[in-house]
């Protein structure tokens, strides 16, 4: 039997009666994280029983892993006492991320329990808005003065550890809190315990504003590949950090968000929604997805004359359509994910509608000529092949333009790039192979009978 296997039995026989040091030895044994799983299998108030009997003391580390909707749940089946020294010993900002979660009524109430040095703090995290930097941020980080000697700095940060989110770096500090400088533990240990901290900082210090937007605070981290980055206001005063930890779970969220909306989804939607909700997130966008391919519908009907008079077209058709799609998905893929990251700036963005569609001209000329030589070998018309390339190198060009300039647009116009683009893509690669194919078709009619088999 497994550490987790052995918590997950215990806890069972816990809120059965049996001896609760057994369950607390058993959620000792394992992560905080696989404990927190097994507490998320049972209900609110059986969670609540677990923090009642265990203490906050002992459960607060698996607590902060469970999902915010659980947390709260669990919270008015806590008592009052409970309830106040669970939310003291919560790290600020996921106490500020829980608080921010409940309703107005239990805010206010959560918040006249809470003594007046954590309530300003927890008070001033809230006010910042959602997606800057001090929503993220934590004011549990280590600080230091310059003037202290290593040795000093050592016994600090001993007295510090304990209440602190991180010690592998220390912010160097004035009177008035402005940063003036870094430096690492590492550095600490190695250096002269009689050396100053002033001598051993680096005063070229990284750090972001309070109100800077949350995904580029990620893309600065990713850039220099800190662990930790700090959080100053308008006057260069410290105000918390920002660990990494945090920076994964905003990549994480923005990866889901876009990989939604590509699929023109409601980030919102879980596979436990309820039925009647998920009809609801998902049918506004299906119902745009049937204006575009009824505009896709209406073009193939202007060629109806055509495809009458060789019906052989409407089972080719589809391909050129739907190698398009998949084309204009792969270029916007490459283009969304470009632009979340940072990596496409204004004077560039034309060069990459260019390059885009550059590439749809090469994979329609490759597949192109693929699908003609088996249109030729399998209804020996060297016409109808010849078209079948043609189209599909224009509707390829389509594609990567399409793929390429959608969300470069949706950026300039200030929304999400990847909202509803794969609906406008694909629209117009259908749209566009339908047109493309039937066109030609029409246009070279005469030719195609001729050598028809």
């Amino acid at each position: 039997m497994t550490l987790q296997e052995n918590a997950d039995g215990l806890l069972h026989e816990g809120l059965s009666g049996e001896p609760w040091e057994a369950v607390r030895q058993a959620l000792e044994s394992v992560h905080p994280a696989d404990a927190a799983m097994r507490l998320a299998q049972y209900k609110p108030q059986d969670i609540a029983r677990i923090v009642e009997i265990l203490g906050p003391e002992q459960i607060l580390a698996a607590f902060e892993f469970l999902p915010f909707e659980i947390q709260k749940e669990t919270l008015p089946h806590l008592s009052r006492d409970t309830v106040v020294r669970l939310i003291s010993l919560m790290r600020p900002d996921e106490r500020a991320d829980l608080v921010e979660e409940l309703d107005e009524d239990f805010q206010d109430r959560l918040l006249s329990l809470l003594i007046k040095a954590e309530r300003q703090n927890l008070l001033k995290l809230l006010t910042y808005p959602e997606e800057s930097a001090g929503a993220y941020m934590t004011t549990d980080y280590a600080s230091l003065k310059a003037t202290q000697t290593v040795r000093e700095a050592l016994d600090e940060l001993r007295l510090q550890a304990p209440k602190k989110e991180t010690i592998y770096y220390a912010y160097v500090v004035d009177e008035s809190r402005h940063l003036i400088g870094i430096v690492s533990l590492r550095d600490l240990i190695m250096a002269r315990p009689d050396s100053t901290v002033e001598r051993i900082m680096s005063r070229q210090v990284i750090s972001v504003p309070v109100d800077m937007d949350i995904e580029l605070v990620a893309k600065d981290m990713r850039h220099y590949d800190f662990l930790a980055i700090p959080v100053v206001d308008g006057e260069n005063r410290l105000v918390g950090i920002i660990t990494y930890d945090d920076i994964f779970d905003v990549i994480t969220e923005e990866a889901t968000e876009d990989m939604y909306l590509l699929a023109s989804l409601d980030t919102d939607e879980r596979v436990s929604s309820p039925v009647m909700r998920s009809v609801k997130l998902r049918s506004p966008w299906l119902f745009v997805n049937l204006g575009t391919a009824l505009i896709a519908s209406y073009t193939v009907s202007l060629f109806s004359e055509t495809i009458a008079h060789f019906v052989v077209l409407a089972s080719l058709m589809p391909l050129v359509a739907g190698l398009g799609g998949n084309a204009g998905t792969q270029s916007l893929t490459v283009v969304v994910r470009a632009l979340a990251l940072g990596e496409i700036v204004d004077r560039g963005k034309w060069m990459v509608v260019l390059r885009q569609m550059t590439v749809g001209l090469c994979n329609g000329a490759l597949c192109g000529a693929l699908l003609a030589v088996i249109t030729l070998a399998w209804h020996h018309n060297a016409w109808l092949a010849l078209i079948m390339w043609l189209a599909m190198i224009f509707n390829m060009i389509v594609a990567g333009c399409l793929g390429a300039l959608v969300p470069i647009m949706l950026r300039k116009l200030k929304l999400d790039p990847a909202l509803g683009s794969s609906i406008f893509v694909t629209a117009a690669t259908d749209t566009g192979g339908f047109f493309f194919f039937l066109g030609l078709s029409t246009l070279f009619m005469d030719r195609i009978l001729t050598h028809g088999a």
